[in-house]
């Protein structure tokens, strides 16, 4: 079962994100100095599913940080393009 995603850490991950988001904007997610298309910072991607694994009890599965990471950077990857159709790039 390799592809099997937590659910219940990931929706954590993704409330983490959202609080995230409202504090500090998307543009805390993209790389500084980062010319040309838009980059995200892999570690503050880690930084979110960090916080959202504290305080719940240690995973079995020793790939459920990279996938909740995964799955983190698609919705990232997906607002920001939501962000660039709105602003008409």
């Amino acid at each position: 079962m390799q592809n099997i995603v937590d659910l219940a850490f990931c929706s954590e991950a993704r409330r983490t994100l959202d609080q995230v988001l409202v504090q500090r904007g998307l543009t805390f997610f993209l790389r500084p100095g980062c010319r040309g298309p838009a980059r995200l910072d892999g570690r503050r991607i880690a930084w979110v599913v960090e916080a959202a694994r504290r305080g719940r009890p240690p995973r079995r599965d020793p790939d459920a940080l990279s996938r909740t990471r995964r799955v983190v950077r698609r919705e990232l990857i997906r607002r920001l393009a939501e962000a660039m159709v709105h602003s008409g790039l």
